[in-house]
Parts: C-alpha cells; sequence; structure tokens
C-alpha cells in the first residue's frame, strides 16, 4: 500500500509508469508530471481500467472509497465502466430535458408564427418568475406545488411595485404560459402530467376596473401637470398624443413614423399582415385613421426631431431602435404626476362622454374611438367614413382639453 508521502514523491519519467496501491488500485505517473488514480478489474473474464480522478484532487482516501464503491457494483454484477456511462447519459438527459431547455425550444418550434411582442412577453415572464424556480427541474418533475409557488412568488412582486394591479391577471398569465409548455413537453413525450391542472381556480381574476371619466380636478391636474412634467419629453409627447387622439395605449406605443403623413395631417393605423408576424397595431386589427388637430400636428412634428430616425413615434427611451414603449410607461407616469387613480383607458372614457354631452354625432365618436361595427363587410370599407367631421370633432376636442389648464 501506498501513503501520500510516497505519492508526492513520485517523479515523472520519460514513459507512463503505475505504482500499485491495493486490491487493484494504482496511479498512474505521466511524463508531464499529471498523477491520476486508476482501478483495474476484470469483468467476465475481461481485464477492464476505471479512472477515479487526478491526484491531489482526489486524495487517497477518497481514491480508496471510489476502488471500494466500483468493487461493491462488481459484486452485484454489474460493470463499474459501463454503470458510469449510463450514469453520464441518463445526466445529459436530464441537462437537456429541463424545463428552461424545453421551454426554449417551445418557443422556437411552436411561437414561431406569433408576434414578436408575444414572444417576448412570454419570455420576459420565464425570465423574471418561471425559470428562477423550476429553469433547472427536468420537465417531468415540475410539480403542481412548484406551480402555486409560482403563482403565489408572483402576486407579491407585482404588488410590491404598485405599478400594474395586484398581480394575479399576471400570476394567471405565468400560469397558462407554464401549461402550455408542459403540453408540448407531454406531446414530445419528456413528461406524463400538466400540473397546472391541480391549480386551476387557485386565484380568481379581479374585478374589471372599466374606464371613467376623468373629474374636474383630474382633469385640470392632468393638463399642468404634462406642462411641468419631469420626464423624457418622449413620454409627454405620447401622453399629450393619447389625449387629444382618443387612442388606446397600445395604439400609442405601436404607433410608428410610417403611419404617419404630415402632408395630409392624418396618422393610418395599417392592417397587421399574419404572415409575415406583424404585431396588430390597433385592438381589432382593423384599418384606422387618425386626423390631425393642430395641437397634434405640432406634437407629432417636434417628436420628430426626438425620434424620426426610429421605427416608433414613441420608442422605449433607453432601449433600441426597434423597441416601442413600455406597456406600463404612461400610467406609471399618470401616477407620478398624482393622477393616482387614473388609467390611460380613461382618456377615452373623457373623451366620449365629454362629446357626447357636447352634442357631437355619436357615430363620429364611436369611429374615432375605433370601435368594432358589428356589420364586418362595412367596417372594412368606411375606415375613412366622417373624416371632416372628425377632424374638426377633434379639433374641438383638442381645445377643450387644452382649456383645462390653469
Amino acid at each position: 500500500m501506498i501513503t501520500d508521502t510516497k505519492i508526492k514523491s513520485l517523479k515523472a519519467q520519460e514513459k507512463t509508469y503505475r505504482v500499485a496501491d491495493h486490491n487493484g488500485l494504482c496511479v498512474e505517473i505521466r511524463p508531464n508530471g499529471s498523477k491520476l488514480w486508476r482501478y483495474r478489474y476484470r469483468f467476465n473474464g475481461k481485464a477492464s481500467m476505471l479512472s477515479l480522478g487526478e491526484y491531489p484532487i482526489v486524495g487517497l482516501a477518497d481514491a480508496r472509497k471510489a476502488r471500494d464503491e466500483a468493487k461493491q457494483l462488481l459484486i452485484n454484477g454489474i460493470n463499474p465502466s459501463e454503470e458510469r456511462q449510463r450514469l453520464k447519459k441518463e445526466t445529459l438527459e436530464v441537462d437537456a430535458n429541463t424545463f428552461k431547455t424545453v421551454s426554449e425550444e417551445y418557443i422556437r418550434e411552436m411561437l414561431a408564427q406569433r408576434t414578436e411582442g408575444y414572444r417576448t412577453k412570454v419570455i420576459r415572464a420565464l425570465e423574471i418568475d418561471i425559470w428562477p424556480v423550476i429553469g433547472n427541474k427536468n420537465v417531468r418533475d415540475v410539480s403542481s406545488a412548484d406551480v402555486l409557488q409560482i403563482i403565489k412568488a408572483t402576486i407579491n412582486r407585482v404588488r410590491k411595485t404598485g405599478i400594474r394591479g395586484t398581480g394575479e391577471v399576471t400570476a394567471m398569465n405565468n400560469q397558462k404560459f407554464i401549461g402550455a409548455i408542459m403540453r408540448y413537453s407531454i406531446a414530445t413525450l419528456r413528461a406524463e402530467n400538466d400540473p397546472t391542472y391541480a391549480v386551476r381556480g387557485s386565484i380568481a381574476r379581479p374585478d374589471i376596473e372599466h374606464a371613467r371619466p376623468l373629474t374636474k380636478q383630474e382633469q385640470i391636474l392632468f393638463r399642468n401637470g404634462v406642462e411641468s412634467y419631469k420626464g423624457s419629453n418622449t413620454v409627454k409627447n405620447a401622453l399629450l398624443t393619447l389625449a387629444y387622439t382618443m387612442l388606446r395605449s397600445i395604439e400609442i406605443r405601436r404607433m410608428k413614423w410610417e403611419y404617419v403623413d404630415f402632408d395630409l395631417k392624418i396618422i393610418n393605423f395599417p392592417i397587421a399582415s399574419k404572415t409575415n408576424n406583424q404585431e396588430r397595431t390597433t385592438k381589432k386589427n382593423r384599418i384606422h385613421i387618425v386626423p390631425m388637430s393642430t395641437q397634434l400636428f405640432n406634437i407629432l412634428k417636434s417628436q420628430h426631431s426626438e425620434s424620426g430616425n426610429k421605427d416608433y413615434v414613441f420608442p422605449a427611451v433607453y432601449h433600441f431602435k426597434s423597441d416601442g414603449m413600455g406597456i406600463s410607461t404612461l400610467n406609471v407616469a399618470l401616477k407620478r404626476m398624482g393622477l393616482k387613480t387614473v388609467t390611460a383607458h380613461d382618456f377615452r372614457a373623457t373623451a366620449s362622454t365629454i362629446l357626447n354631452e357636447k352634442d357631437f354625432d355619436e357615430n363620429w365618436i364611436e369611429k374615432q374611438l375605433a370601435h368594432a361595427d358589428q356589420n364586418k363587410t362595412r367596417a372594412s370599407y368606411n375606415h375613412a367614413k366622417y373624416m371632416e367631421q372628425r377632424r374638426d370633432m377633434l379639433q374641438q376636442w383638442a381645445d377643450i382639453i387644452d382649456s383645462w389648464k390653469e
């Protein structure tokens, strides 16, 4: 038997040589000076050798323990080398089937035809809430308890930010994403059940807070708040555009310069092409034309100097050319202005209420709000209807908003 002192004293020679310990264990000294543990054994009459690591990373005691474990496998009729290969293959299979690996494959294979915006939404949910909990877990081992943990953690995270609701909707979306990936895993024979089924109903969707018109005090607070807004000019211009146009926040965020025609003084939102995976620019994915008031024309001219070299009229302030404004940017800006209970959607309700009170034609208002026409054939051809009436209405509406200033 050898000792640590003996091993340390062994010197490299011109050729590889071995020094035996006991029961098949030996240390192999190579010409480069490295010292490797080897276990020599016979299985079914055939001589074999198993590597047990490098000295001194693997010490003498650990090498003897590894030798004894290999001997026990032999006693049980198992070839140590084949068992090592089996375990290595099993480890590789586990690594290939982690929830993160499968979800990345799911995004490539199943979401290729979805819009970039939707894929980004899924990826952000995975990165923020899901992968930190189950990303490294074998997909077949993901449990209902894991899903419930993610749901609760998501709700807590959203509530702590105090920006985007109470978290239930975000948690339900995360549950939906996990379920889709698990069902893909089942279809590709890497899992046997979907753990999201057991936790269905564990969270209730909060009551929808319908849009409501701004109060007189909120109208004044908004118009004066925009004037004194300390954030970026892009956000300030987006808020005013939101108010003047009666557009939805999604339409503000996805408005591109190619839709803006300064000569005709209109904004023309096109139909998104599904074949090109384009993001829809309006809620119902229909053509929507917005005539410009004088105020809106001036704002967009000013904004052009800010972002005219980018795709979006109101791009993300600190992101790349292809990134539109963040989904919560406008609502966050309103809260910072002191409008704690006002959302971007409330400006549409405000416009509808006030303009109806002033006896503007309901058809003009509904058309400008881009509410869907129940007659789909008619809706396909009347996107430019009431154009001059709506232009005059929006000019008067912009003047009304400016009158809110104190």
